[in-house]
């Protein structure tokens, strides 16, 4: 393993445990603000924060044009639908499922890299997709678990598995932080549209210090910071290599909602989560 790729590795660790905790301040925030309206406040928090980093760095930050349409599609599959998924789900099925759940989005890029015929996946990835997916349907099939939040973690996962592809094909020789800025961008105008009609059903409750909080934390750390570091992931490592450092997010994810918000970690969890663990390594590549 090169020293780019083991760099590439503890980039996307950095990223996976950045994200098992987002979780956490999701699941706070969305008391408050609803699902659409604080991905699309998120998504423009970090496109500032980066664009204010690349111009103190001295970098260009305005997009070459053979980019537009690959960072188009990654803003609107991951940044956009992906994460608005993946809130939709936290808020009804809670933080340790739902980082828990995710996790099979590697499995997603190992999937589509075989059938596109992007990359050659031997036959034990595919055994580990069935355990990683048998994982899932232990866990949706937990008495306390709210099936329509398991729906929606599920599309954050197919559809963060897509973006995996994309940008591993893409981006892999421009500045992440470029990448990212601009992505956000995209997936959060593209949400803007959706959040008058939102706002008119859902309206913003009462907002204090720890929702500004973290709604700069999922601006500045979960995004503008995690992001970065995920797309230098998939440069570095690849698209399918740096799915494992997923590993670490739902362990952050499900501690961290254990112990900050008091959700429960029952038999059927650890069942799901040892298949999901179990299937993820089988399917790693060698």
């Amino acid at each position: 393993m090169t020293n780019d790729v083991q760099r590439g590795l503890l980039a996307g660790l950095l990223a996976a445990s950045i994200w098992g905790g987002m979780y956490v301040v999701s699941k706070v925030v969305l008391e408050v603000i609803p699902p659409i309206t604080l991905v699309a406040v998120r998504m423009g928090v970090a496109f500032v924060c980066m664009v204010l980093w690349l111009r103190l760095l001295g970098r260009d930050w305005r997009l070459p044009r053979k980019l537009w349409a690959p960072v188009a599609a990654m803003g609107l599959v991951g940044y956009a639908l992906s994460i608005t998924a993946q809130f939709i789900g936290t808020g009804l099925a809670g933080a340790a499922l739902g980082s828990l759940i995710t996790t099979a989005s590697p499995l997603v890029t190992v999937a589509l890299s075989a059938l596109l015929r992007i990359e050659r996946v031997p036959v034990r990835a595919w055994v580990g997709l069935g355990i990683a997916l048998l994982g899932v349907w232990v866990l949706s099939g937990s008495g306390n678990t709210n099936l329509a939040g398991v729906f929606w973690l599920i599309v954050a996962a197919l559809t963060w598995g897509i973006l995996g592809l994309i940008g591993g094909q893409t981006v892999r020789q421009h500045d992440p932080a470029l990448v990212s800025a601009w992505a956000s961008l995209i997936g959060g105008v593209a949400l803007a549209v959706l959040v008058p009609g939102e706002l008119a059903r859902m309206p913003i409750g009462e907002i204090h210090l720890g929702t500004v909080a973290g709604v700069l934390y999922l601006g500045v750390v979960s995004t503008a910071v995690a992001f970065t570091l995920w797309v230098y992931a998939v440069a570095k490592a690849g698209s399918v290599l740096s799915g494992i450092a997923f590993f670490a997010q739902p362990v952050v994810g499900g501690l961290l909602g254990w112990a900050l918000l008091g959700e429960s970690l029952g038999l059927s969890f650890l069942l799901g989560a040892v298949l999901l663990f179990v299937g993820a390594l089988i399917a790693r590549p060698s």
